[in-house]
């Protein structure tokens, strides 16, 4: 009497038979059933105990071994660079077109500098979309937005090891609201210091401003329970003292800038530069707190969602913040007038600038601290006087060499107790989450 047929092993025959049949298919077309977003393909691999639609079809935590470290380290220099250098053509920019030009509409522009940061994100498709030229554009989008609604639910429950009730969760709500508050901690911080400008001095107004980063420092240990070190108190510290020996420490013409203002008012545009500086300090916490990864995701998505929070911002900015416009115009306060050609080139590399500061400026934060980058910041100051003293011919003063060093040394110390804090005492444990997109069997 013949053998009973063995149901197990035809059904593992023909599993075998499928996957040998389906070889052609994943080399030919690997973008029908694969995309990758930050890591080698080549890596991806199936799992065959996920269900089919399930997180884990979708997304894999891998570990990069010990060269995390060295990567993010990189990355964030180059950030660093980045960082100073815009914000030094951000401020030539604005100082060039409402000094020397005569277009002085500050909330205008600071209203079409914020408002084009909206770009951010288009931009990242576009770059995204270059080295993803063989892909459909619909498949492209559908994965492009899945990653990014995958991403925002890492940020709102702090976690890469998802429930299955989390990621059914919307994020939409969660990042609207985080968004929006970072908005409009933003632009009224920004605000503050347009309306100081005219009520203090320049040397109150770059010395009080710039006191943002031991609010930055006191929100840091307060709201994301950083420890106290003596590096970190010291390079703040430090920072602060060359910022002030900068604004306070240069000679004044005959004609003293203080002497044209009366003490009541030079008081009050004290008092709100310094609101300003709180709220610059707020805002820089509260991304890191409300809308950056998790520390083990990698720098490459670390950057990409801090490019789309800064899009937001933009989103936020250009729907929400027109309101003033009309009633500065009909009260005399800032009348609307278009500006000229050279202006307008001049306006244009302003805002590309703090587009490039946004982006630059956030992910840094997100991948070292909102301490590190307010001090990464604070070395633009005298990067600022170093580019007058090349090429405006203003010249460089003893204060001014002194404060700058000051800050160099506070910089390089905190960047010191930043890598013994992040990687230091981090020795031996696994690496970063990578964010990968893996296909289901229904795709297979």
């Amino acid at each position: 009497m013949p053998d009973p047929p063995n149901e197990l092993e035809d059904a593992t025959a023909a599993s075998k038979h499928a996957k040998e049949s389906t070889v052609p298919l994943l080399e030919q077309d690997s973008w029908e059933v694969e995309w990758d977003v930050y890591s080698d393909p080549a890596t991806t691999e199936v799992s065959d105990d996920s269900e089919p639609g399930s997180p884990t079809t979708l997304f894999r935590h891998s570990y990069e071994g010990p060269d995390n470290s060295r990567r993010r380290i990189i990355t964030a220099a180059i950030l660093m660079t980045i960082t100073v250098i815009s914000l030094v053509g951000n401020t030539e920019a604005t100082v060039y077109v409402q000094r020397d030009l005569g277009w002085d509409k500050p909330y205008f522009l600071l209203y079409i500098t914020h408002g084009f940061y909206v770009v951010l994100w288009p931009g990242l498709l576009a770059f995204e979309r270059l080295s993803q030229k063989g892909k459909p554009w619909g498949r492209f989008l559908e994965d492009h937005l899945f990653v990014v609604k995958r991403t925002a639910q890492y940020v709102e429950h702090q976690t890469l090891d998802l429930t299955s009730s989390q990621t059914s969760r919307s994020p939409i709500p969660y990042m609207v609201k985080t968004c929006f508050v970072q908005c409009c901690a933003l632009n009224v911080a920004a605000v503050t210091w347009f309306i100081a400008a005219n009520m203090t001095t320049p040397s109150d107004l770059t010395a009080i401003n710039n006191t943002s980063a031991i609010f930055t420092y006191v929100f840091s240990v307060w709201l994301l329970k950083e420890a106290m070190r003596m590096k970190k108190n010291i390079a703040v510290i430090l920072a602060v003292i060359g910022v002030l020996i900068i604004a306070y420490g240069n000679p004044t013409d005959g004609t003293s800038e203080a002497a044209t203002i009366s003490n009541q008012r030079r008081l009050v545009g004290n008092v709100i530069t310094a609101l300003g500086a709180v709220l610059f300090g707020l805002y820089r916490v509260l991304f890191k707190l409300k809308a950056c990864l998790p520390p083990e995701a990698t720098a490459e998505m670390n950057i990409t969602f801090s490019v789309i929070v800064g899009s937001s911002i933009g989103f936020f900015t250009t729907a929400v913040f027109w309101i003033p416009l009309p009633f500065l115009h009909f009260f005399g306060w800032e009348t609307f007038e278009f500006p000229g050609a050279w202006a307008s080139l001049w306006i244009g590399f302003g805002v590309l600038c703090s587009a490039s500061l946004t982006a630059s400026f956030l992910s840094l934060t997100a991948l070292t601290g909102p301490v590190l980058s307010s001090v990464a910041a604070m070395l633009s100051i005298f990067v600022v006087a170093l580019y007058d003293w090349l090429f405006t011919g203003r010249g460089l003063t003893r204060a001014t060499v002194a404060g700058g060093l000051a800050i160099i040394v506070a910089f390089l110390l905190l960047c010191w107790s930043t890598y013994e804090e992040t990687y230091g005492e981090e020795k031996g444990t696994s690496g970063e989450h990578e964010l990968r997109r893996i296909p289901s069997r229904e795709e297979v």
